[in-house]
């Protein structure tokens, strides 16, 4: 924990670090968890290391767009009701209208466009992956490094599956499917859900072969999730596995229940009047809009905005795994269900919201909203329904984080909530190692577009990631000066090209 005393940021601030963090994120999701970090706790000093730590944890668990989420329940601990706005619309905006911006562009200059914003992300994934690194390798040394290490692995293990075979794949010019079905490859989600059976279980645990058959359970659950499980057919059993793990934990704390223990009982009064009243601020202003839209916008009756709008929120407290699981959420709902059509979403939405910053949740659902308001209206309405849309899908996602980190405190003092805040974070960092492949590759993918061989590529971004650490150790560069730079650089490459 850090020691140090912590500063107190207004509103303007909180709202000018989070739209900063908005417009500097490329990558999104869990890629985003140092950026803010970094701003808050070493550069700011507004709040300490288990602070955030917590918060990390509400995001991570909870459905939804992870920085959105992260500038809430930040906002709401620094300044109440009012800072979780601040946090939750700064960290929005940025992505949300640049992605309207560059749809609407598109529309004019057409979709080639987007290569030079791919040129500029080569660099800015180089930028990116300096940080995760940096932070993986800060959490892994605090506290029991082996243990970090260990964990850190086993989840990158789980969740890298593919990611791995695709470098590969790239670097030797042959399709990655050559290479067979990955062993695990799980989602996020269900990354989440082993590491919590396990770590509700430590407490209780007597045993090593105790704890050996847990983390067994758990992988057997895991492989069932995975790739060849689902191959093999085995997915359909992950619900009775599940079902086991749950009663498992039941009979664990029935009965080994502890009668000297100091219960832990959710209160009714966990969940006051601030934490609503924030909930209620996050979800006013989008449904607002939405009111304002149906009374002024002249929109075409075959479109049903309420219909959308629903859509909105289901798929946003649907979603569970960051930015790519948004995408098969919305191709579920909005592209297989006819309101947009999937060459529109595949062939630009999609690029343009993984080329531009900030969470790509959001900026996918903006620029749906932009699609659907602009086949019923025309741009002007496209605009306002994709403004409408990002902010109500932050809003779903915020109020589930802020009422989820209201019983998070609720249960502070319980041993599970001790022993996530010592494990989570190591296995959030396999995430992030995941998260960091997936970047690299998709350069890679870029850089092969227009003739560069996988493996030049992936030295120029460890080069480029050698030499942006060098910059910031040596002359102590600014991260957006930084970013910049390695943008601009790799544009300069690329466009000779």
């Amino acid at each position: 924990m850090t020691n140090m005393k912590e500063e107190k940021l207004s509103i303007i601030k909180i709202f000018i670090s989070f739209l900063k963090i908005g417009t500097i994120g490329f990558g999104g999701g869990s890629a985003l968890i140092p950026v803010v970090e970094k701003e808050l706790v070493q550069d700011q000093k507004a709040m300490n290391d288990q602070d955030y730590l917590k918060h990390t944890v509400v995001a991570n668990i909870t459905p939804g767009a992870l920085p959105v989420k992260l500038g809430a329940t930040c906002g709401y601990q620094l300044r109440g009701e009012a800072g979780a706005l601040a946090g939750a619309i700064g960290v929005t905006l940025p992505g949300l209208i640049f992605t309207v911006a560059f749809m609407a562009l598109f529309s004019i200059l057409g979709g080639e466009a987007i290569n030079y914003f791919n040129y500029a992300s080569v660099g800015i994934t180089a930028f990116i992956v300096f940080l995760l690194i940096s932070y993986v390798l800060r959490t892994v040394k605090t506290g029991h490094r082996r243990i970090n290490m260990a964990l850190c692995l086993t989840a990158f293990a789980l969740t890298g599956g593919k990611e791995i075979r695709e470098i590969l794949g790239e670097l030797l010019n042959i399709d990655y499917k050559a290479f067979g079905t990955p062993l695990f490859d799980i989602p996020t989600i269900d990354l989440i859900i082993m590491a919590f059976f396990v770590i509700l279980l430590l407490e209780k645990l007597r045993s090593r072969t105790e704890l050996a058959l847990s983390v067994l359970l758990s992988l057997i659950y895991a492989f069932s999730k995975g790739k060849t499980g689902a191959l093999l057919g085995l997915d359909r059993f992950s619900g009775f596995i599940l079902l086991v793990m749950g009663l498992a934990i039941v009979a664990a704390y029935t009965l080994r229940r502890d009668k000297n223990a100091k219960k832990n009982v959710i209160s009714p009064k966990s969940i006051g009047k601030s934490e609503l009243t924030a909930v209620g601020l996050l979800l006013f202003i989008p449904v607002i809009l939405i009111l304002a839209l149906k009374l002024l916008l002249p929109l075409s009756s075959d479109y049903n905005l309420t219909d959308f709008f629903i859509k909105v929120v289901t798929s946003t407290i649907t979603s569970f795994g960051g930015g790519e699981a948004y995408v098969s959420v919305a191709d579920g709902i909005f592209v297989q269900s006819g309101f947009i059509n999937p060459d529109e979403f595949y062939t630009r939405l999609v690029p343009v919201a993984n080329s531009l910053p900030g969470p790509i949740l959001i900026k996918i659902a903006g620029g749906i909203g932009f699609i659907f308001g602009k086949q019923a209206g025309g741009t002007l309405a496209g605009w306002a329904v994709a403004l409408t849309s990002g902010l109500m899908a932050a809003g779903a996602c915020c109020a589930v984080a802020i009422i989820v980190m209201a019983l998070y405190d609720s249960l502070k003092e319980w041993e599970f909530i001790r022993n996530l805040k010592k494990y989570i974070l190591p296995v959030i960092c396999g995430m992030l190692l995941s998260t960091s492949c997936a970047m690299i590759f998709e350069s890679m993918k870029i850089a092969g577009s227009i003739g560069i061989p996988g493996f030049a590529s992936i030295v120029y971004i460890v080069l480029s990631v050698i030499g942006i650490h060098y910059l910031h150790k040596r002359f102590g560069l600014h991260d957006v000066v930084l970013l910049i730079l390695s943008a601009a650089l790799s544009f300069g490459i690329l466009i000779l090209f």
